[in-house]
């Protein structure tokens, strides 16, 4: 029975792992269309800078407790949010 549950929980892992990927590379198009068409218009300083404080929150989380999916999660979120806000700021 432990054998079955121990492969579940790698098969869910791996699957976080490739979400935790997936959705930071799907915010990518906005942070273009804000750093290179400079084009914010409908997008909210707030809802992205709330994004950005729950995602660094969550990666300090991993990092302090040395959590690699967290870490691996989390982190690139950080990155993609930062350039969003920034290019908020900055258009």
């Amino acid at each position: 029975m432990k054998v079955i549950k121990k492969h579940k929980n790698k098969n869910l892992d791996r699957l976080t792992y490739i979400v935790g990927i997936a959705l930071p590379i799907s915010t990518i198009p906005q942070a273009y269309t804000i750093i290179i068409d400079k084009q914010t218009a409908g997008v909210s300083l707030f809802t992205w800078g709330f994004y950005l404080l729950s995602s660094s929150l969550f990666a300090i989380y991993g990092f302090k407790h040395k959590e690699k999916l967290l870490i691996a999660t989390y982190t690139p979120f950080v990155v993609v949010e930062l350039i969003i806000v920034i290019g908020l700021l900055i258009y």
